[in-house]
C-alpha cells in the first residue's frame, strides 16, 4: 500500500512538473517576441505584441501577466491614462507581483487622483511592509497636497510657437546673452520619417530657435548635418561662445541599440563640425547622456547607469585635467541620487545642480529639484521646486540664466500642445511690506503726524510719518533683519524687532504700535491672578515680556508697578497680597534683565476699584467695581467677571531721569 501511495505521489509530482512546463512552453511561444521587445525598451512595440499573445491564450495566469506588461509599455511610453487603466485589470486579473499596486498608486498620482493614490500605496504597503517606496509615495501625496495649496512666486507659461504635437523637451542655451537656443524634438519634418519603438513618435533631432527683432522666439529649425541622423539626438550643452555643443546621440547599427553616449561638435563659422565621441571612461555598453558643464567647460556632470550606481539612472561628475583627458565619474551621492531615475542636470553659474528625479518626495512623475555643495564639498540635500515649477506630471530639464530669475523647463502637464513641452518661468521680485498703526494705549485712539523709523542691517535707514488714519508703511527688502521705532513726545519709546530672512513669497508684516503715556496710569490688561494667588498666569507673562522690551528702549525712566485685589478678606490680607503680586512682577520684568532702579512695586490692596473703560456685557463704562456695586450684581458669572477686573496690575511712569548703569554703556556705545 505504502508503494502505491508513493507512486501515486510521485505521478502527480510529475503531472504539476509537466504542467509548469508546459505552461513555460506556451509562455514562451506566445509571448517570445514580445518579450525581446520589452527588454530592448521598444515598449510601443511590445504592447501591440503583448495584445497578440493575449487574444491567442486562455491561461489566466498569463493573461494577468501580459496585462500588466502592457501596463508597462504604456508607462515607459508616457501613455500614462491608459497604463492606470491596464494597472486597474492587473490587479482585478490577480496577477500575483504587488508591486501592481506601486505602479497603479504612481500612475494615479501622476494624474493628480491624489485621494485614490493614497488608497493604493496603502494597500501596497500593508502587502510589502518592507520596500520603502510605498511610504515615500504616500508622503509624496501629502507634500503634494500641500505644495499646490501653497505655490511659490514662479510664474510659469507655455511657449506655442516653440512647441509641436510631438514631444519637444531639453531646452539650451545657444550663447552668453540667452537669445539662442536649441532643444530636442520629435515633430514630423526631422531627418527620418521613421518611428521609435520606444515611444511610438518620431525620431528625436536637435532644433534651434532664435529671439528675433520683435522680442519673439522664431519659427524653429532642424539642425543640419551632421548633428542630426537617422537616430535620436537630443538633451544638448552648448557653451558660452556658442562654438562647441555637447550632445547626447543614441546609435543603431543593424537594427541593434548600440546605447547612448556623449558626442562634442565643435563649429566654424556657421557649420557645426562631426561630433566625436567624448572620451570619458565608461563601459562600452554602459548608455551616458544629458551632459551639461561649468562655464570654463572643466566639469562634466551627466546622467547614467553606470556601475556603482544606487539603482535606475544616477547623476556622474567627470573633471577635465591639464592633458585634456577626463577622470573617472564620480558619483554624486546618496544624498542626490536614489534608487529611482535621476536625470536632465544643469549645473548653473552659481553652483547650484538643478535636476530631475522620480526617486525623491514628489509631486507626481519626475519632479525639478536643485542641490549645492556645502563647506566640506558635500551635496546638500535635494530641494524640491514645488508649484506651479512642478506638477503631477513629468517635470525635468529645467536650465536658468545667470541671475536665477528667468529660464526654461520641460513638463507634460495637462495644456501642454502635446507631449513633452518647452515652458518658460520667471520668479517675480518678492513684493515685502510691513504696515500698521499707531494708537494711545490708554485711550485706543489713534496717533497722526506720528514719526516712525526703519532701521535695516544693511546701513539704510528710512522714515515715515502716520496718515490720518494712524497708519504707517515701509516697503521692505528680502533677506534683512530691521528695527522699528516709534518714539513720541509724551510717551514711552517703543521699538519691535521684524525679519524677511527665510520669507519666500509675498508678504505684508502687520505690526501695531499701541504706545504708553508717560503720564498717564497703563492698565497690563493680560496680568490677572486667581483667587487669594499672587503667582503669574502663564498668558500674563507675554504683556510682561512687551513692558520689559519697552523699558529697555527707555533706560532713563522709573516705573511703578501697581497691583490690586478685590474685595474679599480683610484688609490686612488683601495688602499683603497685593504686594506679593506686585512683588511678583518686579522680580519677573529683573530676571529679564531689567534695571532694578527703574522699578518700584507697590500693593494697593482694595483701595482703588476699576473703573469701567468700555462696555462688556452687564457692565457699563464708568461703573466703578466698588465692593457694593459688585454685591448688588445678580448672576454669579458676571460677579466674578468684575472681581477680575479688580485683581490686576497696572503701571505708570514715575520718573524720566533714572541714569543706570546701562544708560550709561549705550551712550558710550553711540560716541564710539
Amino acid at each position: 500500500m505504502k508503494r502505491i501511495l508513493r507512486l501515486f505521489a510521485i505521478l502527480i509530482f510529475l503531472f504539476s512538473l509537466a504542467n509548469t512546463e508546459v505552461y513555460a512552453q506556451k509562455k514562451s511561444r506566445k509571448m517570445l517576441k514580445a518579450d525581446k521587445a520589452f527588454n530592448l525598451e521598444q515598449y510601443v512595440k511590445a504592447a501591440e505584441l503583448y495584445k497578440k499573445a493575449y487574444q491567442k491564450t486562455k491561461i489566466r495566469a498569463i493573461k494577468a501577466e501580459i496585462i500588466f506588461k502592457q501596463a508597462e509599455c504604456f508607462r515607459m511610453s508616457g501613455n500614462i491614462k491608459r497604463a492606470e487603466s491596464y494597472y486597474k485589470r492587473a490587479i482585478k486579473a490577480k496577477y500575483p507581483d504587488v508591486i501592481a499596486y506601486l505602479r497603479y498608486a504612481d500612475v494615479l498620482r501622476m494624474q493628480d487622483d491624489l485621494a485614490e493614490a493614497k488608497i493604493q500605496y496603502e494597500k501596497y504597503i500593508e502587502l510589502n511592509p518592507n520596500d520603502v517606496n510605498g511610504e515615500m509615495g504616500l508622503k509624496s501625496c501629502e507634500f503634494a497636497l500641500k505644495w499646490k495649496s501653497l505655490p511659490t512666486r514662479y510664474k510659469v507659461d507655455l511657449m506655442p510657437l516653440v512647441n509641436s504635437r510631438n514631444s519637444d523637451f531639453s531646452p539650451a542655451f545657444g550663447n552668453g546673452e540667452y537669445t539662442e537656443m536649441y532643444f530636442t524634438s520629435s515633430r514630423v519634418g526631422g531627418f527620418t520619417d521613421k518611428k521609435d519603438d520606444r515611444t511610438g513618435e518620431p525620431f528625436t533631432d536637435v532644433y534651434f530657435t532664435k529671439i528675433n527683432k520683435k522680442g519673439n522666439w522664431s519659427v524653429p529649425v532642424v539642425v543640419s548635418e551632421p548633428i542630426n541622423t537617422d537616430d535620436n539626438e537630443g538633451s544638448v550643452y552648448v557653451n558660452k561662445r556658442g562654438t562647441v555643443m555637447y550632445l547626447t546621440q543614441c546609435k543603431k547599427e543593424k537594427k541593434k541599440t548600440l546605447g547612448c553616449g556623449i558626442y562634442v561638435s565643435k563649429r566654424k563659422g556657421k557649420l557645426w563640425g562631426a561630433p566625436q565621441l567624448l572620451q570619458i571612461k565608461v563601459d562600452s555598453t554602459t548608455s551616458i547622456g544629458h551632459p551639461t558643464l561649468s562655464e570654463d567647460e572643466t566639469i562634466l556632470i551627466f546622467s547614467s547607469d553606470l556601475s556603482g550606481g544606487y539603482g535606475g539612472k544616477d547623476l556622474w561628475i567627470s573633471v577635465k585635467g591639464k592633458r585634456n583627458t577626463w577622470s573617472d565619474p564620480v558619483n554624486l551621492g546618496p544624498m542626490v541620487n536614489t534608487p529611482g531615475d535621476e536625470m536632465f542636470p544643469f549645473l548653473h553659474k552659481d553652483g547650484t545642480i538643478y535636476f530631475s528625479s522620480n526617486g525623491h518626495v514628489s509631486m507626481g512623475g519626475l519632479d525639478i529639484y536643485k542641490t549645492s555643495q556645502d563647506e566640506n564639498g558635500a551635496y546638500t540635500l535635494p530641494v524640491n521646486l514645488k508649484s506651479p515649477v512642478n506638477s503631477s506630471a513629468d517635470d525635468f530639464s529645467m536650465i536658468i540664466e545667470k541671475d536665477g530669475e528667468r529660464g526654461y523647463l520641460t513638463s507634460n502637464r495637462e495644456g501642454g500642445k502635446g507631449g513633452d513641452d518647452i515652458y518658460q518661468f520667471e520668479l517675480p521680485p518678492l513684493k515685502l511690506a510691513l504696515k500698521g498703526v499707531v494708537t494711545d494705549s490708554k485711550t485706543g485712539g489713534i496717533m497722526t503726524g506720528v514719526k516712525v523709523v526703519l532701521i535695516g542691517n544693511d546701513g539704510t535707514t528710512n522714515d515715515v510719518v502716520t496718515d490720518n488714519t494712524g497708519v504707517y508703511e515701509f516697503t521692505l527688502k528680502p533677506l534683512t533683519s530691521y528695527e522699528i521705532v516709534v518714539n513720541i513726545e509724551g510717551y514711552l519709546n517703543k521699538s519691535v524687532n521684524e525679519t524677511t530672512l527665510g520669507v519666500e513669497n509675498n508678504k505684508v508684516f502687520i505690526i501695531d504700535f499701541p504706545v504708553d503715556p508717560v503720564k498717564k496710569e497703563v492698565i497690563l490688561p493680560r496680568i490677572e491672578y486667581d483667587f487669594n494667588k499672587y503667582e503669574l498666569r502663564p498668558q500674563s507673562i507675554a504683556d510682561l515680556d512687551l513692558l520689559a522690551e519697552t523699558l529697555k528702549d527707555n533706560l532713563n525712566v522709573v516705573i511703578e508697578l501697581k497691583s490690586h485685589t478685590d474685595y474679599i478678606g480683610s484688609d490686612a490680607q488683601n495688602n499683603k497680597l497685593s504686594q506679593q503680586r506686585a512683588d511678583a512682577c518686579v522680580a519677573y520684568l529683573i530676571s529679564q534683565g531689567i534695571d532694578s532702579g527703574q522699578l518700584v512695586a507697590r500693593g494697593m490692596g482694595e483701595n482703588e476699584p476699576f473703573v469701567i473703560e468700555s462696555k462688556d456685557g452687564k457692565l457699563k463704562e464708568g461703573d466703578v467695581l466698588t465692593e457694593k456695586y459688585i454685591k448688588n450684581i445678580r448672576f454669579k458669572k458676571n460677579k466674578e467677571k468684575a472681581n477680575q477686573y479688580n485683581r490686576r496690575t497696572s503701571f505708570k511712569v514715575l520718573r524720566e531721569d533714572y541714569i543706570s548703569n546701562k544708560t550709561e554703556e549705550t551712550a558710550a556705545d553711540k560716541k564710539k
